[in-house]
């Protein structure tokens, strides 16, 4: 077995680790400050991709907050009208890929969304927060980590665009 995905310049991983790292923190300590949490597990999985991969089409601001926030209404609707069971989260996790797919905004992090609400027994109230506010900082985050890295791109003696 060999690697399929070309490989990652050194200077690309350590700035998009660094980045994905800083995000969780103020994402935490911003929950912590708020005195309600911004932060779910999906969004680690989400930084992967917003700044591993900046440029992919899931990785664009539409997608991880149109993402999450529609998988967080499919978990709800769903825990609001069946119980939480094994069926029933495959249910959540179906609809919510259908909704993305449709809504041209797929996000793969997401799916995991409505998994933890059900699994938490969340309330309607888990999608202004953590679910809308975190994804909308993530994004923020993102969008700042892509503006820097064209800046840097844009120097002399910079490396080389990344693909």
């Amino acid at each position: 077995m060999r690697p399929t995905q070309p490989a990652i310049p050194w200077h690309t991983i350590v700035g998009a680790s660094v980045a994905g790292a800083l995000t969780i923190a103020a994402l935490g300590i911003g929950g912590d400050l708020a005195g309600t949490p911004i932060l779910i597990a999906a969004f680690g999985s989400s930084c992967v991709l917003v700044f591993l991969l900046p440029d992919a089409p899931l990785s664009k601001p539409i997608n991880v907050v149109g993402g999450h926030v529609l998988s967080a209404l499919c978990g709800l609707a769903v825990h609001a009208v069946l119980p939480t069971a094994w069926w029933s989260l495959g249910l959540a996790v179906g609809i919510a890929m259908a909704g993305m797919a449709a809504a041209r905004v797929v996000h793969p992090p997401a799916g995991g969304t409505p998994i933890a609400i059900m699994l938490a027994h969340e309330g309607w109230g888990y999608l202004l927060t953590p679910v809308l506010t975190g994804a909308l900082v993530l994004s923020a985050c993102a969008l700042t980590y892509r503006f820097l890295l064209r800046r840097l791109e844009r120097r002399p003696g910079a490396p080389a665009p990344r693909g």
